[in-house]
Order: structure tokens, then sequence, then C-alpha cells
């Protein structure tokens, strides 16, 4: 019975990610240090993916069920932006790294993810301005 369900969820996914998915190249950081600035990986090369990107709409339920400190709730919370970002074998992926969308150029750093067993992640971005020096 689970079969059927990992099944579905698959085919559910992929046809998700087929019809809204956007191209992204992922951009690997050298991580010898975790108090050095990020620098792109010269020994490992950026790939291509492709993502289905979500931004969480519901602030006001969020910031009902997350204790804040000082007077009142927190005011002008920027969204939180998620991506399912499909994994390509042989390739990493670990938070820290920088991603691309090609659409439009804007470029995100993976904060934490968690894999889903079928291929992809769900993953939480940071918005970034600029790629660092490799």
């Amino acid at each position: 019975m689970s079969n059927i369900f990992e099944r579905l969820a698959k085919v559910s996914r992929s046809t998700v990610e087929r019809v809204h998915g956007k191209d992204v190249t992922i951009f690997p950081i050298i991580s010898k240090d975790p108090n050095a600035p990020r620098r792109l990986s010269t020994s490992e090369a950026s790939y291509i993916s492709s993502a289905c990107f979500f931004e969480n709409t519901l602030i006001e339920n969020d910031a009902k069920a997350q204790p804040l400190t000082g007077m009142g709730r927190l005011a002008n919370r920027a969204l939180q932006i998620q991506a399912s970002i499909r994994l390509v074998d042989g390739m990493p992926l670990k938070p820290g790294f920088f991603l691309r969308r090609e659409e439009d150029g804007a470029i995100f750093s993976i904060s934490r993810f968690d894999p889903d067993g079928l291929g992809t992640v769900l993953a939480i971005l940071a918005t970034e301005q600029t790629l660092p020096e490799a």
C-alpha cells in the first residue's frame, strides 16, 4: 500500500515540477572554515537543476504560533521562501550553497533543507544580492 502512495507522490511532484519548475543553477561553496567568508568552490563545478518556488503567505498564523520578545507581534517580517529542488545524481547539495533562478537572475542561498526520499529536497532559501567571489 505504501508503495502505491510513494509512486503517486513521485508522479505528482514530477508533474508539478514540469509545469511550475524553474531552471536553476546551483553553485557549491568552499566550507573549510565556518568563520571564513563564503566563497564559490573552484574544485566543484556549478550545475543545472530545476526547482518549484513557494512563499509562505500565512505570516499571521506563524506570528501567532511563534513566541516573541518585547512588546507585541513581529512587524514587517519577510515572507519565507521555500523551494522544492530536484536532486541531480552525483552532484552535491548542502546548506550554504548558492542557487540562481535563471528566469530572472534572482540569487538565493540554501539555509537548510529536508530530503523527501523521492529525488527532491524542500529547502529554505535566503535572498542574496550577488554571488561571492571564487
